[in-house]
C-alpha cells in the first residue's frame, strides 16, 4: 500500500526551499555507499580509463535521516457510523504517527561530485540477466518481470516455461497496452549507467549485480516499450521524460525514491531539471514521501540478497 495517497493534506516546504534548504555543507566520504568496493571481485576485462571525466562542483543527495511524522487521515463518515468496529479502529490509526522521508528534501554537498575512474562497461560491472538455480524455473529476471507485471496469463515460447512470448502489458510511459513481449523491454528506472556515475562504481560486483536484476522493489524494473527504453538510454530526467505528461509526476517520484534507497548521487543538472518539472507539473508535494518503514524494509531486502548473483557467477 502507497501511504502517498493516504497523506492527502501533507504539507511541505516549496520546492524551491528545498533546494536551498539542503544547504548542509558535508564531505561526501561521510556517507558510504550501500557496501565498499570488494577488492577480492575477479573481473575476466580491463575497461579503459575515463579521460574525459564528468566534472560538477556540487551534487545533491536525498536526505533520508530527515524523518517527519505525519498523521494518516480517515474517510468521511456518516453518524450512524460513527460507533462502528471498523470506524473506531480507523480513528485509532487516525491518530498514529507515520514516519516518513520527504523525497523533495535534498542534502547539498560542495565538494566535487566523485566520478569512476574507468569507463562502463555492462557485463563487466553489473552482469547480465540472471536465472536463478534455486527457485526451481528457467526464467531470467527478465522473464519474472513479465510474468510479474502482464495483466494476462503468458505465454511462453516453443512450449517451454523460459522465455515470455504473449500476455498484455501496459507501458507507464506511452500509457499504450502491448500484447507482444517483443515490444518490451525491461527498463531500470535509474539506469545501469546513471547508477555507475552516480556511485555505483564504487560498490562491489555482487551489490551492482543485485541491483541489476533487484525485484524487491516493483518500481525498479519496469516493462516498457522498446523503444522507449532505448530512448531513455543511460539519461536521467533532464534528458528524457516519459511522453505520457501525466505519468511524469510519479516517474520522477520514482527516481528520487530509488537513488534514495541505494544511496545514489543526484547532479545539479539532474536536480534542476526534475524541480523544474515539479513545479511544471504541479506535482503533489504530498506524492514525494517515502515511509521510513518502507525505506527500512527495502534496504534490509537488499542487505540479505547481497550473495544473490554469486549462485550464478558470470
Amino acid at each position: 500500500m502507497k501511504f502517498a495517497t493516504l497523506l492527502g493534506v501533507f504539507a511541505t516546504a516549496t520546492l524551491q526551499s528545498n533546494l536551498s534548504l539542503a544547504s548542509q555543507q558535508q564531505q561526501a566520504a561521510e556517507l558510504p555507499p550501500v557496501s565498499a568496493t570488494d577488492k577480492g571481485d575477479s573481473q575476466q576485462a580491463i575497461p579503459a580509463p575515463y579521460t574525459d571525466k564528468p566534472q560538477w562542483s556540487q551534487f545533491y543527495r536525498v536526505d533520508d535521516e530527515n524523518v517527519d511524522h505525519v498523521s494518516v487521515g480517515r474517510p468521511k463518515t456518516s453518524p450512524s457510523d460513527l460507533m462502528s468496529p471498523s470506524v473506531l479502529m480507523m480513528d485509532l490509526y487516525a491518530k498514529a504517527k507515520v514516519a516518513v522521508v520527504n523525497l523533495l528534501r535534498w542534502n547539498l554537498y560542495s565538494a566535487e561530485m566523485p566520478v569512476p575512474t574507468e569507463k562502463y562497461m555492462r557485463k563487466l560491472h553489473f552482469g547480465r540477466w540472471i536465472n536463478d538455480p534455486t527457485d526451481e524455473t528457467c526464467m531470467n529476471t527478465r522473464a519474472k518481470v513479465l510474468v510479474r507485471d502482464s495483466k494476462s496469463d503468458v505465454t511462453y515460447r516453443n512450449g517451454k516455461f523460459c522465455v515470455v512470448e504473449d500476455g498484455k502489458w501496459d507501458d507507464p510511459y506511452t500509457n499504450e497496452e502491448f500484447s507482444s513481449s517483443r515490444h518490451i523491454q525491461i527498463d531500470h528506472m535509474v539506469p545501469l549507467k546513471n547508477a555507475y556515475m552516480s556511485g555505483a562504481f564504487a560498490w562491489d560486483y555482487k551489490t551492482r549485480c543485485l541491483y541489476a536484476n533487484y525485484m524487491g522493489m516493483k518500481e525498479h524494473l519496469v516493462s516498457a516499450e522498446a523503444h522507449q527504453n532505448m530512448s531513455k538510454g543511460d539519461s536521467g530526467p533532464e534528458g528524457y521524460l516519459p511522453p505520457y505528461e501525466p505519468g511524469r509526476c510519479q516517474y520522477i517520484r520514482n527516481w528520487l525514491a530509488i537513488k534514495m534507497i541505494w544511496r545514489l548521487n543526484v547532479n545539479p543538472e539532474e536536480a534542476q531539471a526534475m524541480n523544474d518539472n515539479i513545479i511544471k507539473y504541479n506535482c503533489r508535494p504530498s506524492d514525494f514521501v517515502f515511509t521510513k518503514q518502507e525505506l527500512d524494509a527495502q534496504r534490509t531486502v537488499i542487505a540479505q540478497s547481497l550473495n544473490f548473483c554469486m549462485i550464478n557467477k558470470r
